[in-house]
């Protein structure tokens, strides 16, 4: 069995801590981002569950992270926006510290933090959501590749292609 099962421990949603003593979702229920991974049912679990995900995907992110970059190619206004704010090597970087904290099992103020100060660069530099969500679905699909090359199972398959789709639906928030 890939996936270790979920503690019989009651959690109260957030500033729940596990057997090991990491905080995953630490935020007060009165926080937009609170309401936020209520509403898409982010729990404590699908957060281990992507920590449990991160070595698969770590083997292959050199990949995922050309894969994504390659397909922004289909649209010439985005290579723009890069050369002229960035270089594609440097996004690149970026994008693989970027999808491992998505695997990183955590989900904090600085996490939270980081995404605002990337979703704040986007509407400077003037990328379009549409762009950003259409490349975020190429992401998805990298990734539900290699979890069909690595797990046979398909209960697990199942858990980890929803864990891994709400996390990258908080991300597009």
């Amino acid at each position: 069995m890939l996936f270790k099962k979920e503690s019989k421990r009651k959690n109260t949603a957030f500033f729940t801590e596990q057997d090991d003593g990491i905080k995953r979702i630490n935020f007060s229920n009165n926080t937009d981002i609170a309401k936020q991974i209520k509403m898409i049912d982010l729990t404590q679990h699908d957060l281990l569950i992507l920590k449990q995900l991160n070595s698969i995907v770590q083997d292959d992110i050199a990949h995922i992270v050309d894969k994504f970059y390659k397909n922004l190619e289909v649209e010439s206004s985005l290579m723009h926006i890069i050369q002229d704010n960035s270089s594609v090597d440097r996004l690149k970087k970026t994008l693989r510290i970027h999808i491992s904290e998505m695997f990183a099992g955590v989900i904090d103020e600085n996490y939270v933090a980081k995404r605002i100060k990337i979703a704040q660069v986007h509407l400077r530099i003037g990328l379009q959501p549409k762009w950003y969500m259409a490349a975020f679905q190429d992401l998805l699909l990298s990734i539900m590749d290699l979890f069909a090359n690595h797990i046979q199972d398909f209960k697990e398959y199942q858990t980890a292609v929803k864990a891994t789709t709400k996390i990258l639906n908080l991300e597009q928030q």
